[in-house]
């Protein structure tokens, strides 16, 4: 009946980001993908509601004065990835960076 919910992206961690970035010379790519991971992860895997890392979304757009998310550049983009990572913090969650 209902659609399953996905977590995409796993594996990308603070150190493959980076790899990805450099891999794919695009690092907006690359950390728009982190950003979407960690609220997947943090949503599906951890329970932390979806509303949660939409707030902190948000609020960069709008110290940014942009509206679409396409607009958001890359370091807008590496401190929303912070941003989530405090999203983790704040529910006593911890978001799994060791591959291991």
């Amino acid at each position: 009946p209902g659609m399953m919910d996905t977590v995409l992206n796993v594996g990308l961690n603070d150190v493959t980001v980076e790899a990805l970035a450099e891999a794919t010379q695009n690092p907006r790519f690359a950390y728009d993908s982190y950003r979407r991971l960690l609220n997947m992860f943090g949503d599906v895997v951890k329970g932390i509601a979806h509303e949660a890392f939409e707030e902190r979304f948000d609020k960069i757009k709008a110290d940014a004065g942009v509206k679409n998310d396409l607009d958001l550049n890359v370091d807008q983009l590496k401190l929303l990835c912070s941003e989530y990572k405090k999203v983790f913090e704040e529910h006593n969650q911890h978001f799994p960076s060791d591959p291991q």
